[in-house]
């Protein structure tokens, strides 16, 4: 019923005047894209404004993984964020709405030579949850021969790095730099380390239950890459300019 008043409203109203509130299944803290203690963050942030662009709001609920895929197929949300096809959820896809830096990450006392994703076999891996999935088959060839590992509280994998019990971290580096400071009473975050770019970027979609939300969202997404906000939401929380990315196939 939600739904259906949902699409009734979005395709009599103007844009403008729709006074609608999306619930947006998002993934637990994972600063700097995602401040659960003030519902922002870099990818909160650009999905509030592309909403915010065409007249929407939205709201954000917040749970592990797995119950984001549980509850948006069983429609309690109306769209879950950071999603790649390969996580295989059946929906309505925006455009790619961000891209995380994942790297391999290692102490730089190691002195590790790490130049290809097939080197890292040689070594023992904790990466962060289904990266196994996201980073592709090389990767996930990798995982099944190493002395490998995932997690989705990703505070584990600095305090395991820090304290010498694995050889690598892959990771969005960002992630990794921003979860330092929550640390820093455990291990020693101040150690150098080495980060290996062995991955290119992932970038992540939203998935909808009906393709008029999907729709208002790509054209608010589009139009705030087109003003400057979008370039000036990573600037704040990334300071750096905006990557251009690169052309995904159509859904």
């Amino acid at each position: 019923m939600r739904l259906r008043l949902l699409l009734i409203s979005l395709l009599i109203l103007p844009s403008y005047a729709v006074s609608v509130s999306l619930t947006i299944g998002s993934a637990l803290n994972r600063p700097p894209y995602i401040l659960e203690d003030t519902r922002s963050g870099l990818e909160i942030d650009i999905i509030k404004a592309a909403f915010r662009e065409m007249g929407m709001s939205v709201n954000f609920k917040f749970y592990s993984r797995k119950r984001q895929l549980l509850y948006f197929n069983q429609e309690r949300v109306d769209a879950v964020m950071t999603m790649s096809q390969l996580n295989g959820v059946r929906g309505y896809w925006s455009e790619s709405y961000i891209e995380y830096d994942n790297v391999a990450i290692s102490l730089a006392s190691r002195q590790l030579k790490i130049n290809s994703i097939a080197q890292l076999q040689n070594y023992s891996i904790i990466a962060f949850e289904n990266a196994r999935l996201l980073l592709g088959p090389e990767f996930a060839a990798v995982a099944a021969k190493a002395r490998y590992s995932e997690v989705d509280n990703q505070l584990s994998q600095n305090n395991t790095l820090y304290l010498g019990r694995i050889d690598t971290v892959v990771a969005d580096r960002y992630v990794f730099t921003a979860l330092n400071q929550l640390v820093e009473q455990n291990v020693a975050p101040q150690q150098p380390v080495s980060y290996h770019l062995v991955f290119p970027p992932t970038p992540y979609r939203m998935v909808f239950h009906n393709s008029v939300a999907r729709d208002i969202f790509n054209q608010g997404l589009a139009k705030i890459k087109a003003n400057g906000v979008y370039e000036a939401l990573v600037a704040q929380y990334l300071g750096r300019a905006v990557a251009k990315p690169k052309p995904l196939p159509s859904i």
